[in-house]
């Protein structure tokens, strides 16, 4: 699996997305290479659909061809999300 983008579904009423924004706003920063994108649960409903997003947080990884490797529900530590993406990123 490459890594190539991450799609993060969030929103404002969600507290462990708030947690995790500090930890996004860290892991952009140590991989500036990263294509990360954020989409709100309240305001991006067709992206949503596309992505059968159910709840959030939610992360998924693209390849380079745009198909889902990995996805990830809940809260995350940051510990591990460096870890998906250093093993995977190229």
């Amino acid at each position: 699996m490459t890594i190539m983008k991450i799609i993060k579904f969030t929103a404002l009423w969600c507290a462990d997305c708030i947690v995790m924004r500090k930890t996004w706003v860290e892991i952009s920063e140590t991989f500036p290479q990263l294509e990360i994108e954020e989409y709100d649960f309240d305001e991006h409903e067709d992206v949503l659909k596309n992505y059968d997003v159910k709840k959030v947080p939610l992360t998924i990884f693209l390849d380079a061809e745009g198909n889902e490797v990995l996805r990830l529900e809940g809260m995350q530590n940051k510990k591990d999300l460096m870890e998906i993406i250093e093993q995977n990123l190229k």
